[in-house]
């Protein structure tokens, strides 16, 4: 009785998860230019490194769990 349920809320979970992953890492990216435009080039790096990991998770998980699901 629960399990379209519980499906339609892990897929929401999923949903919300890589579109957060992915806001997040287009920010973070997007603050390690204007930190790089600035000259502070360590916390540059940092940024556009942190903000390509956020956007790389983001991506797959949208790809495996999100369409996975949406597709099936």
């Amino acid at each position: 009785m629960y399990e379209p349920l519980l499906e339609a809320g892990a897929f929401l979970f999923y949903l919300l998860g890589s579109g957060l992953l992915t806001a997040l890492g287009l920010l973070a990216e997007y603050d390690g230019i204007q930190s790089a435009a600035s000259g502070d080039s360590v916390l540059a790096v940092w940024l556009i490194y942190m903000g390509t990991v956020a956007l790389v998770a983001g991506v797959m998980l949208a790809r495996e769990k999100v369409l996975g699901r949406a597709l099936a």
